[in-house]
């Protein structure tokens, strides 16, 4: 499992504590994650294990349970930066103008306030 967590996982979650994922793409990376892990363990899907029982015995913790938590660590890391820093500059900039029709895109603002939501 070193190799999973010093190769494959980082490859894998490069960059996203910035991500805005929806369901969809957090059910893709989800499955990529259980075909390396079943590979790992050697097992392939007929043989019908379920991937709480391979996450149980290889005692890893879903990959998006991970990259919430990078996301909180980012977070915290912007609110501890000083307000003149040109990274904390651009995270409270706000666009103006004209968005697409349809319904709002979610924010990386929205993401952080849901998983502190679902933290509690």
């Amino acid at each position: 499992m070193r190799i999973y967590k010093a190769v494959y996982r980082p490859i894998l979650t490069y960059g996203c504590e910035s991500w805005v994922l929806n369901k969809k793409e957090k059910v893709r990376i989800g499955a990529m994650e259980m075909k390396y892990l079943r590979k790992v363990k050697g097992v392939n899907r007929l043989q019908r294990h379920r991937n709480e029982d391979i996450r149980r015995e290889l005692e890893i913790q879903p990959i998006t349970e991970y990259i919430e938590k990078r996301q909180l660590e980012w977070w915290g890391h912007l609110m501890r930066l000083p307000n003149n820093t040109p990274t904390r500059k651009i995270w409270e900039a706000r666009s103006y103008g004209k968005r697409k029709r349809g319904r709002p895109e979610e924010t990386w603002d929205d993401t952080i306030k849901k998983i502190m939501e679902r933290r509690k």
